[in-house]
């Protein structure tokens, strides 16, 4: 007969954070969160996510100026703005080149919002419908997300003394969001193979002359 073995009890697994642990501000943003993306931005007043997360309308207010403030918060805590905001932490391409800091800095930008898609789907409808604090949250956001790619652009080595990173970080972020709505229409994970020749125009047009 074979011996008999013993099997430990798998261990619980970790408790989920309950709503009354968050403090009021994480908690007003994971309310906002959710029922904006359940029913889009437009169609949550002030008062609904206050009331839904347990607060008055003035204490909302005491911790976001304006609901365009609340929108973009949800944006940062979605993971969606770090990267984009020059006043927030930035870590840049370790590549040296134009070409090569285009290329991982694209795919990096092209990878989050793959993990953002429902959210950042969600927020360009609010935004086509006319919701004017979801466009004022993005028309903040792609210009500081501008005002990076020509940071990460002004850092390479090869960079030419007259080229315009500006108009050129304005091209590449014209070209991501183009390239991410493609991916939304096709669903096709390949169009994210169109970085590396992109980038190689762009470095064509920036770099130095041998």
């Amino acid at each position: 007969m074979a011996p008999r073995t013993s099997i430990a009890p798998a261990a619980p697994p970790a408790p989920a954070v309950p709503p009354a642990a968050l403090s009021t501000r994480d908690r007003i943003v994971e309310v906002a969160l959710r029922l904006f993306s359940e029913r889009g931005t437009s169609a949550v007043s002030v008062r609904e996510v206050a009331d839904a997360a347990g607060v008055t309308v003035p204490g909302l207010y005491y911790h976001f100026a304006s609901k365009a403030d609340l929108i973009r918060e949800v944006y940062r805590a979605n993971g969606v703005q770090p990267g984009w905001d020059p006043a927030a932490d930035f870590v840049p391409p370790a590549s040296r080149t134009v070409v090569e800091r285009v290329i991982e800095q694209a795919q990096h930008e092209f990878a989050r919002m793959q993990a953002n898609e429902e959210f950042l789907r969600h927020m360009q409808r609010e935004d086509t419908l006319g919701d004017a604090d979801a466009r004022a949250v993005g028309v903040s956001l792609s210009d500081a997300w501008r005002v990076r790619w020509s940071e990460v652009l002004r850092a390479s080595e090869d960079l030419a003394p007259d080229a315009d990173v500006d108009v050129a970080a304005d091209v590449i972020a014209t070209f991501l969001w183009g390239l991410f709505v493609m991916y939304l229409s096709r669903r096709d994970e390949s169009v994210v193979l169109r970085i590396e020749p992109f980038a190689r125009l762009i470095g064509a047009a920036l770099t130095r002359r041998a």
